[in-house]
């Protein structure tokens, strides 16, 4: 019996020593019976609601505001 000794000469190592699992989908569709996604959906969307309702009241606040000390002022709106 001999022993026979494979030599791969086209194995090359690019700095990793584990292989990246495959992408995860964005969302599956068993998630949608989950409570959790509809909880998290309802809470962005409150989220933007506020912000933009804050940001468009400051904006017109500060277009009606005639008193120099009296508002937040153009660098107090971003």
């Amino acid at each position: 019996m001999t022993k026979e000794v494979i030599e791969d000469a086209h194995v090359h190592h690019h700095g990793k020593d584990y292989t990246d699992p495959p992408p995860a989908p964005l969302f599956g569709m068993a998630e949608l019976k989950f409570w959790l996604f509809y909880r998290a959906l309802i809470a962005e969307f409150v989220a933007t609601l506020l912000f933009l309702y804050l940001t468009i009241a400051t904006v017109i606040g500060h277009k009606k505001s005639t008193d120099p000390c009296g508002g937040v002022g153009i660098l107090g709106i971003p």
